[in-house]
């Protein structure tokens, strides 16, 4: 996992060894009868998953398809996802509740060690990593008026860790782990902001949100919760109105930079990349909606010369190649597997955990929307969240304290 999020989409001569280790030691212990799959839902997600990839390889293969883009989407999407099933499997049957806060704190000062990094070599040439590393992990750093841009592959895991963070600072009881849980989110958003990566700030607004409804809906919504929520919607407002009287009367027109790099983030240039790729995209399906182009379609934009079949819009280009007979069972398959998620919550002990990894996936699925994360074997991770929770250890739920507020 510390590999997964601070050295995403690259540096695989280190980690397959690793991961070879740790697969050949969990078939080691499976025949020890070691792993135990106490979900009926468990394999079946993952089972439905490959298969649905599968029929639409094969609809892909009659469309004509490049069968290259064939064999990568059945490596992404069935080998990938089987690694993943045992994996957490693996997970799964620890106490990974103890753990996970630190994995996730611990990943968030690495991508914020390396965005520092990358900023301080930019400016004062430092030169203490190979240029091999460095193209390895994209750390290209551009210089603009009132704010910094970076393309660090790990930049996206913040998608992840944001949101989690800021989940279990909302929903966690004071303890002795809130200062680094504040620490680690204060370094992640600090990282968001130098990379000028938007669609983090955007989660950053909207987590609480869907934090809130999610506790809502497992039935473990407090008063206080509700109180700490307000709160922190409170908090940017007043930075934004301080920050705009700063431009306005301070004569500090850096800010005024920065949020016009965040405002352009919601703007419908037609003639920006991704409303291009949305236009053939949508073209492109009317052309066969019912089953889709299967995997490997081609539209008449080229997002890359080498991989024509690749776009950044995740769900533009999954209606165009599963058609609306596919992307309705995806959307029956997650909303059914989120019930099951939140019925099984609703009677956890590990409630503000769980919660805020789901809200953790579901800020994935958001920032995916726009951004290619779900092709590659780290952000996969995600997609693995639901059946980790569905499979992990029963514990009872604590009785409630008398008087305890509850939001009905």
């Amino acid at each position: 996992m510390m590999m997964i999020f601070i050295i995403p989409q690259s540096f695989l001569w280190l980690k397959v060894p690793c991961l070879s280790v740790v697969l050949v030691w969990m078939l080691v212990e499976g025949t020890r009868d070691r792993w135990k799959i106490r979900s009926h839902a468990f394999l079946p997600y993952y089972l439905i998953f490959g298969f649905l990839s599968v029929a639409w390889c094969i609809v892909g293969l009659a469309r004509g398809n490049p069968e290259i883009a064939i064999v990568e989407a059945l490596r992404v999407y069935v080998v990938y996802m089987a690694i993943f099933c045992a994996l957490t499997l693996y997970v799964s049957n620890l106490e990974y509740q103890a753990h996970a806060d630190r994995i996730v704190i611990a990943g968030a000062f690495g991508i914020g060690v390396v965005a520092l990094y990358a900023l301080l070599d930019h400016i004062f040439r430092l030169g203490w990593l190979p240029q091999s590393i460095k193209d390895d992990m994209y750390l290209q750093v551009g210089l603009h008026p009132g704010y910094v841009q970076m393309n660090n592959v790990n930049i996206g895991m913040l998608t992840f860790i944001v949101p989690y963070l800021l989940s279990r600072v909302l929903l966690g009881e004071r303890n002795e782990r809130q200062a680094w849980l504040l620490l680690g989110l204060a370094v992640a958003v600090v990282s968001a902001v130098l990379a000028s990566r938007r669609v983090v700030l955007v989660l950053l607004v909207l987590t609480p949100l869907l934090a809130f409804a999610l506790t809502v809906l497992a039935g473990h919504a407090r008063q206080h919760h509700l109180r700490r929520f307000v709160q922190f919607y409170s908090f940017p407002l007043l930075v934004a109105g301080f920050g705009g009287l700063m431009v306005v009367y301070g004569g500090f027109d850096f800010f005024d930079g920065f949020a016009g790099r965040v405002a352009a983030a919601f703007n419908t240039d037609a003639d920006a990349p991704r409303p291009q790729q949305h236009v053939a995209l949508m073209a492109a399906f009317a052309d066969s909606y019912f089953w889709g182009s299967g995997f490997g379609g081609l539209t008449s934009v080229v997002r890359s010369d080498e991989r024509p079949w690749t776009f950044e819009l995740t769900y533009s280009r999954l209606l165009f190649n599963a058609g609306l007979l596919g992307m309705g069972i995806l959307l029956l398959f997650f909303c059914t597997y989120l019930y099951l998620t939140l019925r099984k919550i609703r009677r956890s002990a590990h409630t503000s955990i769980q919660v805020s990894l789901l809200t953790g996936f579901l800020t994935v699925l958001i920032a995916a929307a726009s951004n290619p994360y779900l092709s590659s074997f780290d952000f996969l991770f995600a997609l693995s969240i639901i059946p980790l929770i569905l499979n992990s250890r029963d514990q009872p739920r604590p009785a409630r304290a008398p008087g305890e507020g509850v939001l009905q």
